[in-house]
């Protein structure tokens, strides 16, 4: 355990020292920096949910903490999301490559608590005309669940559980392979895998999970105005509570997630982009008395987003978002979100 925090206290001045030494190397051949940055508004019915609800997609972290039920439900909220991303091509090895750092936050008007940013470090290498590598890292620190029951369970003089507020931070690692479809240029298919942890501050160490997944993706573009995209991703989580029976609370899981997205350019300056997720969490736990021993959890989400480029630099946004999950052992929750938003290209 003493290995992974030391590993976890180096890895973000890693990436960025990292990041830094391959902008200087002088034998690159540098072309060009591509600098953006956004803004959304968003209307969401529970701030709870929310975060969760805006990353499960396939190129987001889909398999996201586990939320029990009487976690959510904590009222309605306005959500502000500032994002930056500076993106570096150049030739690596006389091939093309792209490196890109993408800086992310939510600020809640009402619910402050849950006010959290995340990193995240992209790099493309074009390993031949057909065939390209693909490394990410994603950071996510400090974000905030809700107030759950510290286990096992302590009473307080009036017989109430003990609350602390869940906190966890996410690290995940992926590289992955992008391959054009023989005899379809306009095709491609995505193989890749991923490494990570959470990590829950006390007194929820129980829930600390490593997890890898698998999974394949298909994108293809069968006209000039249309998008399509399929995938699929197996997901394995191990938690610490599997060792500790005595706290009843093992969320190890195994992770089956489906998704497909379809975009359209409607005209020159609008696009329609439409998704729809599944995903089954199956829990592992065999421990007598967990509540989640034999159960599982269904999640489904829509996805609608229209873009208006007004011009090269440009690009307005609006959509509309909703999430229904329900583990078998209680009753079901459900995330409506409403958003607008802008992008600016330097």
């Amino acid at each position: 355990m003493q290995s992974i925090e030391k590993i976890y206290k180096i890895r973000l001045p890693f990436f960025l020292i990292l990041f830094i030494c391959i902008l200087s190397r002088p034998a690159l051949s540098f072309a060009e920096w591509n600098v953006s940055a956004g803004s959304a508004f968003y209307y969401t019915n529970d701030a709870a949910l929310f975060s969760a609800t805006r990353r499960l997609s396939r190129n987001q972290d889909p398999t996201q903490p586990v939320i029990d039920g009487k976690l959510a439900k904590q009222g309605k909220d306005m959500v502000y999301e500032p994002t930056a991303k500076i993106v570096k091509s150049f030739s690596l090895l006389d091939r093309p490559t792209e490196l890109a750092v993408r800086g992310q936050g939510f600020v809640f008007a009402d619910n402050s608590r849950f006010n959290h940013g995340a990193l995240g470090v992209h790099a493309n290498h074009n390993l031949s005309s057909t065939t390209k590598l693909i490394l990410r890292y994603f950071f996510g620190p400090n974000l905030l669940i809700g107030k759950n029951e510290v286990r096992p369970i302590e009473e307080t003089a009036e017989e109430q559980p003990l609350l602390k507020n869940e906190i966890v931070t996410t690290n995940f690692w992926s590289a992955g392979i992008a391959q054009q479809i023989p005899g379809m240029d306009d095709a491609r298919l995505i193989l890749f895998g991923r490494y990570g942890l959470r990590n829950y501050d006390k007194p929820f160490k129980q829930r600390d999970t490593q997890f890898w997944t698998l999974g394949t993706h298909v994108e293809w573009s069968p006209t000039e105005t249309v998008g399509l995209a399929l995938g699929y991703h197996y997901e394995r989580g191990l938690a610490d509570g599997r060792k500790q029976p005595e706290l009843k609370d093992d969320v190890s899981y195994n992770n089956h997630f489906v998704t497909g997205e379809l975009g359209i350019e409607m005209t020159k300056n609008i696009a329609l982009e439409m998704a729809l997720h599944y995903e089954f969490n199956g829990w592992t736990t065999n421990i007598q008395d967990d509540e989640r021993n034999g159960q599982h959890e269904n999640v489904i989400q829509g996805d609608i987003v229209v873009r208006y480029h007004v011009n090269q630099t440009f690009q307005m946004t609006a959509g509309y978002q909703e999430a229904f999950r329900k583990e078998s052992f209680e009753e079901g929750l459900n995330n409506r979100s409403i958003w607008v938003g802008a992008k600016l290209v330097f």
